[in-house]
């Protein structure tokens, strides 16, 4: 008997050390929603905290375990990660049901297999082996199928879509702690609850990753409809040209007649029409095409609207940066400054500044500034809308602050009585 425990208590600690394989897919798990803070340090207190959560044994009427689990995880998402705070507690409501209601569900489990079999040497290996494989598949599995998903998510959900989230896998971490909390004599008639949970979260991770599509899509789509408005404006702008170099030959006759007789003045005003036709509206101000379409796009209203316009842009290497978020910065930033510099009563003084650039040490910096008249307004460190309907609008910011949280970017917004900038810096 004596020898029997001996080999049940080494094949216990050697399932426990066989948690270590799944280890890495539930904490990349972690980082594809949130960042974890960089160093060492931070990097081993997630990995042993996790490793403890991974295998953390939960009991039937486990009070103890189940809430020590809770703010263990908790305290470790709000302490060790970097970024926004509601991401990090929606992580604990999508992780922590699936954490307990497995570990119950496969302890409870196998409790039964292994009094079945009469708790023999044999069922106590086959028990502690299977723990070990069925924690380390479920995790496996879960990591490829939900992990490219939920880094989509953590670049396209807002504050409002990850509390939803959040909310809704709320009810699956009330459901499993409450009926472990007060589990009945019989324990199997909560299995169905636990794995309820599992396929909840599950679920709402699918859903998640089909309304982080359908944001993508939608954002593609604006980004396609500025390149073919781009290109089509290029395509008139070259037809013109074709047209007037048909005609060239018959402007440059007109401007010679007027230079031999001696219509100077003439000449020059002809020559300036001409040449003002000829030159294409549309620049390449990037090689990258969504920015450089969006950047036409904002100079083109900008001009029109008399707004001197500076850009100077040099991108390169970027695709760190997804399109929807780059053409987000870029259009929200510009149409922030064009609205404001239309506010500005004298039209010479309107103008508009943007330099952006990426290096080869992997940084992409970008600083927008403008001509402003009204007073800035902040509330609790948010910049509000001057505008009537203030809570329709204001956006702008909010989602460019968004969109450098998920990238683990600093913004900095300052101002003078008639400036406003905005300037960036992300890590590439």
């Amino acid at each position: 008997m004596g020898n029997q425990e001996s080999v049940s208590t080494i094949m216990e600690v050697f399932s426990k050390c066989l948690y270590a394989f799944g280890l890495p897919f539930f904490c990349r798990l972690l980082y594809s929603v949130v960042p974890r803070k960089d160093g060492k340090f931070w990097t081993a207190v997630i990995g042993v905290s996790c490793y403890f959560l991974f295998g953390m044994t939960i009991f039937t009427n486990d009070m103890f375990n189940v809430t020590l689990d809770l703010l263990w995880f908790t305290a470790l998402m709000l302490v060790a990660f970097k970024g926004r705070v509601v991401p990090k507690l929606a992580s604990v409501a999508i992780f922590y049901p699936l954490i307990i209601s497995l570990n119950f569900l496969i302890q409870d489990l196998l409790g039964v297999v292994y009094f079945s079999l009469d708790a023999t040497l044999f069922a106590s290996i086959f028990c502690h082996l299977s723990d070990a494989f069925l924690h380390i598949l479920f995790w496996y599995v879960l990591y490829r199928l939900f992990r490219q998903r939920l880094f989509d998510i953590s670049r396209l959900f807002d504050q409002n879509t990850w509390i939803l989230l959040g909310a809704v896998c709320l009810a699956s971490l009330v459901s499993i702690t409450t009926v472990i909390y007060y589990t009945p004599a019989e324990s199997y008639k909560i299995w169905l609850c636990a794995l309820a949970c599992i396929i909840t979260n599950i679920g709402s991770l699918c859903l998640a990753g089909y309304f982080s599509n359908s944001i993508r899509l939608e954002a593609e789509r604006n980004n396609l409809k500025l390149q073919q408005e781009y290109y089509e404006e290029l395509e008139r702008n070259q037809t013109e040209i074709r047209k007037l170099r048909h005609d060239m030959n018959h402007h440059l006759s007109v401007i010679k007649d007027l230079f031999y007789s001696e219509n100077r003045m003439e000449a020059e005003e002809y020559f300036k029409e001409v040449e003002s036709q000829i030159a294409v509206q549309n620049r390449v101000f990037c090689k990258n095409s969504i920015v450089n379409a969006v950047l036409n796009a904002k100079y083109s209203q900008a001009a029109g609207q008399g707004i001197d316009c500076f850009f100077h842009v040099d991108l390169h290497n970027i695709q760190s940066i997804d399109s929807v978020s780059l053409c987000s910065l870029f259009s929200n930033t510009l149409d922030n400054a064009i609205e404001a510099s239309l506010k500005v009563r004298d039209p010479g003084a309107r103008k508009i500044s943007v330099k952006a650039r990426s290096t080869d040490s992997g940084y992409f910096s970008y600083e927008i500034s403008n001509q402003k008249a009204n007073p800035i307004v902040e509330k609790n460190g948010h910049i509000l809308s001057d505008k009537k309907d203030a809570k329709s609008h204001g956006l702008g910011i909010r989602n460019i602050r968004e969109i450098i949280d998920r990238y683990n970017g600093t913004l900095d917004i300052s101002y003078t009585e008639d400036t406003f900038t905005v300037t960036m810096l992300i890590r590439l």
